[in-house]
């Protein structure tokens, strides 16, 4: 579907290497170059905008790292010029190598499953409006992320992914995906796959501070890819149209029971009409409160 995209790695045949025994093989060449008796720890972190540079930053300051792999996502909402992630990537490689030189940075790459992300985030919305009162893509968008980076983690043998949620923005905006209730589920689920995710920015709210771990006057907003949906969760007034409870009982009840069962059909090589009928019969459990 995103042919045009760099570096592009499905997560059906990140998925299927992984099953012959052969993970890396999915993964770009220039990847696996870079990887190659790269120093550890090795550590995936999130990669797109300024707020996941910010977060890279954070988190090398006080740990140990000898290698970072940038990881993206192909999202079907989002658009625009795909070389804004070699500027972000070069900002990033050059900051690493400023203030931290033994890291070795690696290539960026992006992750692609738009059937997964459709069913998280697109089949069911009427169904999960009657359910829970509300519906926005943007919580199980981001749990699409990292429902992927799990298996990726094991490819590789990272020992943490690294995420920029930040809870406020500018003016004090808010986001239902980087809520503190999303975050922590966002956390339990990558910590029942084995995968440490952390969260460094999370709860930071200085701009100064955010300048600081960037180091070259990036503003809110820059060099990043915009999305269709961008909003969607707020009303009129620029507040959240969900409540904590809400946000808490989607991920919970549907979103995280849900994208762990993607990844076990993923692994066992399920897709097309099957994943829909399987993930069909998951969906009506879950909404009649099976477990």
């Amino acid at each position: 579907m995103h042919e045009q995209v760099p570096r592009l790695v499905t997560f059906e045949a990140l998925c299927a290497a992984a099953a012959r025994g052969d993970g890396r093989a999915a993964l770009p060449g220039v990847v696996t170059d870079a990887l190659r008796d790269a120093p550890t720890p090795l550590v995936l972190t999130d990669f797109a905008g300024r707020d996941s540079v910010a977060a890279a930053m954070a988190w090398l300051e006080t740990h140990e790292v000898g290698t970072l792999l940038p990881v993206g996502d192909v999202v079907p909402t989002r658009f625009g010029d795909w070389s804004v992630y070699d500027s972000n990537w070069r900002s990033l490689r050059d900051q690493v190598g400023r203030r931290f030189p033994d890291v070795v940075v690696a290539p960026w790459f992006v992750m692609e499953d738009v059937d997964a992300w459709r069913l998280l985030n697109g089949r069911y919305l009427n169904e999960l409006i009657g359910a829970f009162g509300f519906f926005t893509p943007c919580l199980g968008c981001h749990l699409h992320f990292y429902m992927m980076r799990t298996v990726l983690a094991q490819v590789v043998g990272a020992t943490a992914l690294i995420s920029g949620e930040k809870e406020l923005h500018r003016q004090g905006k808010r986001k239902a995906n980087q809520t503190r209730e999303a975050v922590a589920a966002y956390g339990r689920f990558s910590r029942s796959h084995g995968l440490n995710q952390q969260f460094p920015i999370h709860g930071v709210t200085s701009e100064d501070e955010m300048g600081r771990l960037l180091g070259d006057g990036w503003q809110e907003g820059e060099r990043q890819l915009p999305c269709v949906n961008s909003g969607n969760d707020r009303g009129l007034d620029g507040q959240l149209l969900m409540t904590p409870e809400q946000i808490d009982a989607y991920m919970h009840r549907f979103a995280v029971p849900l994208a762990t069962r993607l990844v076990e059909f993923r692994k066992q090589g399920v897709s097309g009409a099957e994943l829909q009928a399987r993930v069909d019969q998951v969906v009506r459990a879950l909404l009649r409160g099976e477990p």
